[in-house]
């Protein structure tokens, strides 16, 4: 009896000590396992993990039947104050022996709703059929209808099929005005046009500059590959490539290098492009690639020349300022605009430049060099491979298209699994202590980004091979209008950029 009463006593200890704002361990809110966790917590989780449910709609005129995500929709949501109310413990619950172990089903009506709808319509543009390199080959890309709508009829429509349970079941199905427009190019136009790429690449292409040739393997090709619409029948498809991808991979079998040391030679270029690292900027990326594209459309395999192009790095200081210190030049070029600027000396770790270095701001999409610290960390730990599926893909597909291509769908993938609150504390623990992770509002500071830059460059916090692999990486992204335009052919750029609204962010290791 004595053992039985301490017991009771125990408990009894345990729930009225229980923090007011953090659920019992048992506890779920609709339908999702929250135990232990805070309200706010609890619902920055909820909120990410809800948006990605899928919704199904019916266009009321054509019948055309849609599935996006809740986000995707333009459903809104916010669980902080149905979590806050949902995880308060009254006395008698508190009281009661063992009551945390079933007062945990917080479904009720009675909490305050959760879930909303954007002000503006809901908006996509049709998207063609195209032709892709996916999963390893080329492939041919259905179409997908364009619509737009008020995202506010979805839940009307719904009704009771609108499930703000964890279910299996969609978060709504409905049907509405869409406004559905159809895309112009079908399925089998994409796909005639694929035989016709297929047919020119055969077993590779060569290339040819001077005197010199070389092959690259069709599937090496095939990755640089994408179309558009044709702009006098858009009906059809016309062959485009992607000239960063198409530089990328004559760099990696080693034709860029050769090819500018030819042009080296020739003096059509700096002796400075004859090494690795700048070779690839002998190389007219744009002339190639139409080149490249054009025998591909041809459907006849033949030689593609690459054309050379001459860097000028003087054309990009005309009109710059030219007195005073460099604060003084920033000012005269920026004007009233708002600038954060931190620049440190790799070799010495030592601060050369500092202007509202600390000033907090929204990081745009840098905050991806901390979500691939975060996906590191998480191999190197052992928890996963680099062949760990997210979004469909696999992890190292996933950090190398969000660097790459700048791609939202796997870091929102990734914060929807490890948490906001998380990434947050991953940040702080490696010194990037004004960075912060919350829905719809990542921020962090000029001199956060070049503590974890310099993290990886030191390898402080990560090993050496994976701060390589994301520096090439890096390398590589897409955007190149900011630090990498300014340094031109004085350096090699590995950078992050963020672009968002009138926020033009970039950080670099020069």
């Amino acid at each position: 009896m004595v053992a039985c009463f301490g017991l009771v006593l125990l408990v009894e200890v345990f729930q009225l000590l229980w923090p007011s704002d953090r659920f019992y361990p048992l506890a779920t809110l609709d339908g999702y396992s929250v135990g232990g966790q805070s309200a706010h917590g609890a619902a920055q989780q909820l909120n990410a993990r809800t948006l990605q449910r899928k919704v199904t709609l019916t266009d009321a005129t054509t019948s055309t039947k849609v599935t996006l995500t809740a986000k995707q929709a333009g459903i809104t949501v916010d669980y902080d104050a149905r979590a806050k109310s949902a995880s308060r413990h009254s006395l008698a619950q508190r009281v009661i022996p063992f009551s945390w172990l079933f007062v945990h089903n917080t479904t009720s009506d009675d909490l305050p709703d959760a879930f909303g709808a954007s002000k503006g319509q809901t908006h996509a543009d049709a998207v063609n059929a195209s032709v892709k390199f996916t999963d390893g080959a080329l492939r041919a890309v259905a179409p997908s209808v364009g619509y737009t709508f008020n995202a506010s009829d979805i839940r009307k429509a719904a009704g009771s099929s609108f499930a703000s349970s964890d279910t299996d079941d969609d978060l709504a199905t409905a049907t509405i005005e869409m406004n559905i427009v159809q895309p112009t190019v079908s399925i089998d136009a994409a796909q005639q046009l694929l035989k016709t790429i297929n047919a020119a690449l055969g077993d590779g292409v060569t290339f040819t500059y001077d005197d010199g040739s070389w092959s690259l393997p069709a599937n090496s090709v095939a990755k640089a590959v994408s179309t558009t619409a044709n702009e006098q029948d858009n009906t059809q498809l016309d062959v485009t490539i992607i000239s960063s991808t198409l530089i990328k991979q004559l760099k990696s079998q080693g034709v860029a290098l050769q090819v500018a040391q030819k042009a080296v030679d020739d003096g059509v270029v700096p002796s400075l492009f004859a090494v690795k690292g700048y070779a690839s900027r002998a190389i007219d990326a744009g002339s190639t690639a139409s080149s490249l594209a054009s025998m591909l459309a041809s459907g006849s395999n033949s030689p593609v020349g690459i054309s050379i192009t001459e860097v000028d790095n003087f054309e990009l200081y005309e009109g710059l300022p030219t007195q005073g210190n460099t604060k003084d030049k920033l000012s005269q070029l920026f004007g009233d605009a708002t600038y954060s600027v931190a620049v440190y000396d790799l070799s010495t770790g030592k601060s050369k430049l500092q202007i509202n270095a600390d000033a907090v701001t929204t990081s745009a999409s840098t905050y991806k060099l901390f979500v691939a610290y975060s996906m590191i960390h998480a191999v190197e730990s052992g928890d996963l491979t680099w062949d760990s599926t997210l979004n469909g893909m696999t992890l190292s597909s996933c950090m190398a298209t969000m660097i790459v291509d700048s791609d939202n769908d796997c870091p929102e993938a990734w914060l929807t699994r490890y948490g906001f609150d998380s990434l947050t504390e991953q940040a702080h623990e490696i010194g990037a202590n004004n960075t912060n992770f919350q829905y719809g509002d990542m921020t962090t500071t000029a001199n956060d980004l070049a503590t974890v830059l310099k993290g990886y460059y030191s390898n402080s916090i990560v090993s050496a091979d994976s701060a390589n692999h994301l520096f090439e990486l890096m390398g590589e992204q897409v955007y190149r209008e900011g630090i990498p335009t300014g340094i031109g052919s004085d350096g090699v750029v590995q950078d992050k950029v963020g672009f968002l609204d009138s926020l033009l962010n970039d950080a670099a290791i020069v």
